[in-house]
């Protein structure tokens, strides 16, 4: 206990400005450096390519949203973008040549099911959704942000080897958390495996190779396989996947997923419901509930590459 003290002593003397109520980590700003444009999101954010989300010292999950898709946007995320495409569970900080991760993307949504995430000029066309930069709120290990769409607030938090989303829902027979298994920054996985392990958990993974783009769009040899193990507060009672035919003479790089006949290939991928359990190309899963306004829906997952 003396030493503590002697040290906390050193501490209030070498940095007499900090308050006694506030920790270091109380002045970390998240937002500094996350932008993959300084034209755009100006000088202050910075060119850094980070990303704002969630994250513990070593920590496998790294849980922060996705506002893009492709380009040479390694972290997924930039400031001056309006919509976001979810929240995943995985990122790169701080790069270039396309990017990688953002893997295990999901999703809070109402109304009717969409497969695919829409062009961020018209997100109403897929499960992309409009946010407000007033509610978007980071600091070190949280983030949170208003989905203006469908009105649901996110927030979330991470774990050395989990992350923790949880959904403030409006009243909505047809709310929904939806899980994109196939989404990769920089292309998609390849292929991907999920099965319903009890009525309030999941569990699969999915494979990244170079085929499917990602880093340096595929030159940067990237493959790995992320796997994961996924529990929602609500019981699965009605839950399902959705499954894109994409054909074996397709090649699935970046420019390739980007493209209109892709992503109309995506919107009008097979919904199955009841489905306890599914292999395929390009999956995804999604889980149906009703809630009342301002209910909170909970969901934890472990992610592993």
């Amino acid at each position: 206990m003396k030493k503590h003290r002697k040290l906390l002593t050193g501490a209030i003397i070498m940095a007499p400005f900090i308050s006694l109520a506030q920790q270091p980590a109380d002045y970390v700003n998240p937002f500094i450096g996350a932008s993959t444009s300084t034209g755009a999101a100006g000088i202050y954010h910075g060119l850094g390519k980070t990303f704002p989300g969630a994250a513990t010292p070593f920590g496998m999950v790294q849980l922060s949203p996705n506002t893009i898709t492709g380009g040479d946007n390694g972290s997924g995320y930039s400031y001056e973008h309006t919509t976001i495409e979810g929240f995943a569970f995985t990122q790169m900080s701080g790069i270039g040549w396309y990017g990688d991760l953002g893997n295990f993307l999901v999703m809070p949504s109402t109304g009717p099911l969409q497969t695919v995430a829409g062009k961020p000029e018209h997100p109403e066309e897929g499960y992309r959704s409009a946010y407000s930069k007033e509610e978007e709120k980071a600091s070190a290990g949280y983030y949170a942000v208003k989905l203006t769409e469908h009105n649901i607030k996110a927030e979330m938090t991470a774990a050395p080897h989990s992350g923790i989303l949880r959904f403030t829902f409006p009243a909505n027979q047809q709310s929904r958390i939806q899980i994109d298994l196939a989404r990769r920054v920089g292309g998609t996985s390849v292929w991907q495996e999920v099965k319903v392990i009890d009525d309030h958990t999941i569990a699969g993974y999915m494979r990244c190779t170079p085929d499917g783009g990602g880093w340096g769009n595929g030159d940067g040899k990237a493959n790995y396989t992320v796997y994961f193990y996924a529990q929602f507060s609500k019981p699965l009672t009605k839950s399902g996947v959705w499954s894109a035919d994409i054909p074996d003479d397709w090649t699935r790089k970046r420019e390739d997923i980007e493209s209109d006949r892709y992503q109309q290939q995506i919107a009008k991928a097979a919904i199955l419901p009841g489905v306890k359990g599914k292999a395929g190309k390009h999956l995804g899963f999604y889980t149906e509930f009703a809630t009342t306004a301002n209910e909170k829906v909970l969901m934890k997952a472990v992610s592993l590459c």
